[in-house]
């Protein structure tokens, strides 16, 4: 059991890694392009943080991506 809950953790914070550079990519290449104040328009591609999954304590909800997809 205890390999199983070590597996389950491992991949929690891969999961958590990933998130984490996946939106440093996303910025770093945004403010590149337009230093400064950003504003986008309709019709562009953004990311949404869905921070309503920050405090979840319910297990099936956890590993669920917070960022959408652009």
């Amino acid at each position: 059991i205890a390999y199983v809950e070590q597996q389950w953790l491992d991949s929690y914070k891969e999961a958590i890694r990933h998130t984490i550079r996946r939106k440093a990519a996303f910025d770093k290449k945004l403010l590149q392009r337009t230093p400064g104040e950003v504003i986008f328009k309709p019709g562009q591609l953004v990311q949404v943080y869905r921070n309503d999954l920050d405090y979840t304590f319910k297990t099936k909800r956890k590993l669920i991506p917070k960022w959408s997809t652009p």
